[in-house]
């Protein structure tokens, strides 16, 4: 089995600090751990199209698995709720960006692209994003491609409350939040990524489906 760079640079965490609470997190919430790893898969496919150098391919691809790692920090009965969310129990969990930002600090860890990326991965591109409320170019690259590739693997993911959407509805709903919830340009560039490139990303689903 040929291991891809950006895949031996997500297992190399594995053996850090940081990658002690990625661990962690795999053990509280099997189900967040994969969807990590199925966005850094993701983000390996999504760098060479983006307008950053090869240096920051790496660290796009690192800190696209370690987006989610705060909610090492959110109360299983919340993380784990089978139904939607009360306003408090949601509030909670936006948290965890900054929980993420504060256990990386807390560990050395201060590449700030990969900090970027773990606080500001829910902003939106209209400003109605959380933790900070940031908008358009004020939220950092990393974080505005981060925040592509996470929602695409969650809509292809079951919820408690909805089935999956086809990878077809999944393009429509990036298409039709182009500067609303997304950078424009980016969900462009996503889309425009061929399918070949994309296959090994959605083999990965399918094995998962089984």
């Amino acid at each position: 089995m040929t291991i891809s760079p950006g895949y031996a640079e997500v297992m190399s965490l594995q053996q850090t600090n940081v990658g002690s609470w990625m661990k962690y997190l795999m053990y509280k919430s099997p189900a967040t751990y994969r969807h990590c790893v199925r966005v850094a898969l993701l983000a390996e496919i999504f760098a060479p199209h983006l307008p950053i150098s090869d240096n920051e391919k790496e660290a796009f691809i690192r800190g696209s698995f370690l987006h989610d790692v705060g909610k090492v920090r959110v109360p299983n009965e919340i993380l784990h709720k089978k139904g939607r969310l009360s306003e408090w129990e949601w509030s909670i969990l936006r948290r965890h960006p900054q929980y993420g930002e504060e256990i990386l600090i807390n560990h050395s860890f201060y590449d700030v692209n990969i900090l970027q990326l773990v606080r500001y991965h829910h902003e939106r591109y209209d400003g109605a994003g959380y933790p900070d409320g940031l908008m358009g170019d004020q939220i950092p690259t990393f974080a505005r491609a981060c925040s592509i590739i996470d929602a695409f693997d969650s809509m292809l993911s079951s919820r408690p409350y909805r089935m999956p959407l086809t990878k077809e509805q999944a393009y429509t709903e990036l298409q039709k939040n182009n500067d609303l919830q997304f950078d424009g340009s980016l969900v462009d560039l996503f889309l425009n990524i061929p399918d070949e490139e994309m296959g090994l990303y959605f083999s990965c689903m399918k094995s998962k489906a089984k």
